[in-house]
């Protein structure tokens, strides 16, 4: 018999990295037992790829964002091979494994499947039945989850050569680091599931960074859900990797009142971005969900990230329990007054297994019953809201973060005397009124910024302004193309620094216009220089 492990990413390219499918074939090749591992995406016709493949056994990895893609590459996989040994495993399984017909799935596999499914499938092979527990699942079966508590026992995918025709340098590498998490919040997995935190060994952790820098990987999503939490550790590891991984931007998960100063000052060394979970900015959502979060410390986190020019972005979720779109609109205000360099917001989803999804119906919460699970509607956040803050949502993901406006957002703020919240809506009350356009999006803030500045009266700003976004909308342009802009303003910019520390009126009145036209290039060392045109 042969077997073959299907995973379908999000989308081709960047993220394309079926790091779970991976895991699993090795653990079956530590065993002696050979499979290979095909790697579709959501954009790839289901139904072909189910078309294409002629083996015995066929384990398929679910998560949320491709269940309906393997429904259907599953039902057409079934429908011309019915003696097709199916099992299946993935985060969709483990939250909802009673969703799956095991009709059509011989097993399924929850939890973490290096241990679990070569037993099931050694027992195949020998002609036997699957039995289950531990992790595995059959008909009639209760459920159970494996998780192994040795992580140093299993094999790495990376140090296996398992990954090198998955990895290319546009490409982000997913790297595991750690499994599981000490916190319960309750709209995540985790709170239902096992919270001893385990970790990799410090000396694969040392060996596979060598093979991420012989490979000349460029970018690493680094997976651990509070990468940050025991401090000496973390210290240690960005130690390493300020040493041996210069030219690799990493991506990091952390908690911001875990930060110290002298662990910023480490993130510092590196070319990194962190990603806060923030949340909501209500102390009382928050103590909800069970994820207590004191605002001072949260603050000083973020300012120490701050002070050491690290890239960082907070996370903000529409429709948690208690909330409403006037506590959404609060928890924008906030989030944008931290100065963060993106904003992700996602619309609550009640994943199945979590203790959110428990307690919704006595909540009165609404969702989907299948996936993504997402709110609908709530005593406190009914769904005409829930749309008004999805526009608001669009408006802060374009504006904001791919705008990169968080350089002279607040100075926007104190032009028009407007808050984040309400200057959003009216952006995507400006988008809806140009309709379809071909605006880039800087093109698309100056427009907006000029009309709405001439409507309240406050032209008076619209010269410091304009120089100051131009400014570092041409930054921007270069960091993110290579490419050197030519930029038009009316002030120097040493002089437009100034705006950090002065307010508009300070500014206008002891600062003389110096109109002056610029290009900006980047020097071999990163810093960005100016030069007359």
């Amino acid at each position: 018999m042969t077997i073959e492990l299907v995973s379908c990413c999000y989308e081709k390219g960047n993220f394309s990295f079926p790091l779970g499918a991976l895991c699993i074939k090795e653990a079956l090749l530590s065993h002696s037992i050979p499979c290979t591992v095909r790697n579709a995406s959501l954009s790839d016709n289901p139904q072909k790829t189910a078309d294409s493949i002629h083996t015995d056994i066929v384990g398929v990895s679910v998560y949320l964002w491709n269940r309906q893609w393997f429904g259907t590459f599953v039902d057409e996989l079934v429908r011309k091979n019915r003696n097709v040994i199916l099992f299946a495993g993935g985060a969709e399984v483990t939250a909802n494994p009673g969703s799956f017909d095991l009709d059509i799935y011989r097993f399924l596999s929850l939890g973490e499947g290096e241990e679990s499914v070569p037993r099931a499938i050694s027992a195949l092979l020998r002609g036997e039945a699957v039995t289950p527990g531990d992790g595995i699942v059959t008909k009639g079966s209760p459920f159970s989850f494996s998780c192994p508590q040795d992580l140093s026992t299993l094999p790495s995918v990376l140090l296996a050569h398992a990954a090198d025709t998955y990895i290319k340098e546009s490409d982000t590498v997913l790297w595991e680091l750690t499994r599981g998490c000490p916190y319960h919040c309750a709209f995540c997995f985790e709170s239902k599931g096992l919270h001893s935190v385990r970790h990799f060994p410090m000396e694969r952790i040392e060996a596979e960074l060598a093979y991420l820098v012989s490979h000349h990987v460029h970018d690493v999503f680094v997976l651990d859900p509070t990468f940050n939490m025991d401090k000496e550790r973390t210290k240690t590891i960005l130690r390493m990797l300020a040493e041996k991984a210069k030219g690799i931007h990493f991506t990091f998960e952390n908690r911001a009142e875990l930060l110290d100063k002298e662990m910023a000052h480490l993130y510092g060394q590196l070319d990194c971005s962190l990603q806060l979970g923030m949340q909501s900015s209500d102390q009382q959502v928050l103590n909800t969900i069970d994820r207590a979060t004191k605002a001072e410390a949260f603050e000083k986190g973020v300012a120490l990230l701050r002070d050491e020019g690290i890239t960082f972005g907070l996370d903000v979720i529409i429709g948690l329990p208690g909330d409403s779109l006037e506590g959404f609109c609060r928890s924008l205000d906030y989030a944008i007054s931290q100065k963060p360099n993106n904003i992700d917001i996602f619309l609550l989803s009640l994943l199945p297994g979590t203790t959110l999804a428990e307690r919704a119906e006595s909540l009165g919460l609404v969702h989907d019953r299948q996936s993504p699970y997402q709110l609908k509607d709530s005593p406190t956040f009914p769904h005409a809201d829930l749309l008004k803050a999805l526009e608001l949502k669009e408006a802060t993901d374009l504006f904001y973060t791919k705008g990169q406006a968080y350089q002279w957002f607040p100075i926007l703020e104190a032009a028009s005397g407007l808050p984040a919240h309400r200057l959003m809506g009216l952006f995507s009350s400006f988008r809806t009124f140009l309709g379809e356009n071909d605006l880039d999006v800087y093109e698309l803030q100056d427009r907006f910024v000029r009309g709405l500045l001439k409507k309240l009266g406050k032209t008076a700003y619209l010269p410091v302004l304009t120089s100051y976004m131009e400014l570092y909308q041409g930054i921007a342009f270069l960091l993110e193309t290579g490419e050197s802009p030519i930029i038009n303003l009316l002030y120097d910019p040493n002089d437009l620094s100034k705006l950090e520390t002065l307010s508009l009126e300070e500014f206008l009145t002891t600062v003389k216009r110096q109109p002056c036209t610029l290009g900006i290039l980047q020097n071999p060392d990163g810093s960005i220089e100016f030069v007359d045109q």
